[in-house]
């Protein structure tokens, strides 16, 4: 058949063969790593994407509602998918099975520790909205809601084949976005197990912002031990950013300030934590950097 295709249509052929090679050759370059580094660049990856995908979906969200226009369906989930899909994508093709379990453990990790908030929602907060317990708070419909994340690491199964290896080495971007998203990670459940003893919301939000900043001074010295760090840092404080001056800071606009303090206070915390942890993220990498060539006084 392809013989008859040819001669019928000899420079289609030649086309697509010229496509197929050219998609070999721009295969997406990544180093390989060890296990567990190579998990940690899949976090990354799966963090950075988040940021780009979730500034996406917010604007399409916010144009579509600028129309009046009514969308058959939800676009959230992509974030998600996408972010899985990243994830599980760089482990595999960087650290090989082994990686990608690791990836697994700590998605597994992650629902295990939503557990609890999620049975807290169901008894205080489901029957004050109106939903009813049924269909939104019984173990069949807390799995269904994974379905992007499922499928978003079969896909990132599939996305790993056309990830090409560069050979041995540090994927130094994705480790330092990797090691920044599990500092905040670990905050973020920190803050979730911890919150309901804090009787000021304000108090709430300064105890997150501090967690976020020492999540990036954290991230910022691991970057200081890698290749171009700074300017690693930079790009991942800027991917990490975009959503935050594309969707958060115009919606300053909106804020009404003849609220309450008690209201007004974590408003602010919450819109200025993002800019000062990224700024935060920067300079401790560039500090740490310059601490690690500074000569030492003998004793």
């Amino acid at each position: 058949m392809r013989e008859g295709l040819a001669r019928e249509f000899p420079a289609a052929v030649r086309g697509l063969d010229w496509l197929r090679g050219r998609a070999g050759e721009r295969r997406a370059p990544l180093w390989n790593e060890p296990a567990v580094w190579a998990a940690i660049s899949g976090v990354g990856a799966g963090f950075l994407v988040t940021s780009i995908v979730q500034t996406l979906v917010g604007l399409t969200n916010e144009g579509v509602q600028a129309l009046r226009l009514q969308m058959p369906f939800t676009l959230f989930p992509l974030v998600t998918l996408s972010a899985s899909a990243a994830a599980a994508a760089v482990a595999l093709a960087a650290g090989g099975p082994v990686a990608l379990a690791l990836d697994l453990a700590y998605v597994v990790l992650g629902v295990a520790l939503r557990i609890p908030g999620t049975m807290t929602f169901c008894e205080r907060f489901s029957p004050q909205l109106g939903y009813p317990d049924v269909a939104r708070c019984t173990p069949l419909s807390f799995l269904a809601s994974l379905w992007p994340q499922f499928v978003g690491i079969g896909l990132g199964v599939l996305i790993a084949r056309a990830i090409a290896s560069r050979g041995n080495g540090m994927n130094s971007l994705l480790r330092i976005a990797g090691a920044f998203a599990l500092g905040l990670a670990v905050v973020s459940y920190v803050y979730a197990a911890t919150d309901a003893e804090t009787t000021s919301m304000l108090a709430s939000g300064l105890t997150f912002a501090a967690g976020a900043v020492a999540a990036a001074v954290t991230a910022g010295a691991v970057a200081a031990q890698l290749p171009r760090s700074v300017r690693n840092a930079a790009i991942v404080a800027g991917i990490w950013l975009v959503p935050w001056l594309a969707l958060q800071l115009p919606a300053l606009r909106s804020l009404d300030l003849s609220l309450s303090a008690d209201y007004v206070g974590p408003v602010i915390v919450g819109v200025v934590v993002q800019p000062i942890a990224a700024a935060s993220l920067v300079l401790s990498a560039a500090v740490a950097k310059r601490s690690r060539f500074i000569p030492r006084d003998p004793a």
